[in-house]
């Protein structure tokens, strides 16, 4: 049973500008601890910034609770299976507060085209 559907939209330019005014306190802001050496290593980091910034927002309206609590950037993790689809991790408090609300799983589709990009999650039961 589906218990949210949610999806962002992000221009890369605007998560460009904001990493140039913050810095790498933005990257840690928003991303998961273990998608840090996915970014240091990056040839686009802003590019994979945008999407997973884009992918997490996603992840919050599927939840249907937005960027809050325990469903915060970083409690969020985006990586990829083998075969490069993506997948979400979770903190200890966003999977304890998953597990309370009954979500079993979340689903993640991310595109990406000329500087745009579009983040679809749906929440599971």
């Amino acid at each position: 049973m589906i218990h949210g559907i949610g999806t962002d939209i992000v221009l890369e330019k605007r998560i460009a500008a904001l990493y140039k005014k913050h810095g790498r306190a933005f990257a840690e802001r928003v991303l998961h601890p273990a998608e840090l050496p996915e970014f240091e290593a990056a040839a686009r980091p802003t590019a994979l910034l945008a999407k997973r910034f884009a992918a997490k927002e996603a992840v919050a309206k599927a939840l249907g609770t937005g960027i809050r609590g325990a469903v915060s950037f970083r409690n969020i993790g985006v990586g990829h299976t083998a075969q490069g689809k993506p997948e979400t991790v979770f903190a200890p408090p966003l999977q304890a507060f998953l597990d309370e609300i009954g979500v079993a799983r979340v689903h993640l589709s991310i595109a990406d085209d000329s500087g745009t990009v579009t983040a679809y999650a749906v929440a599971e039961k």
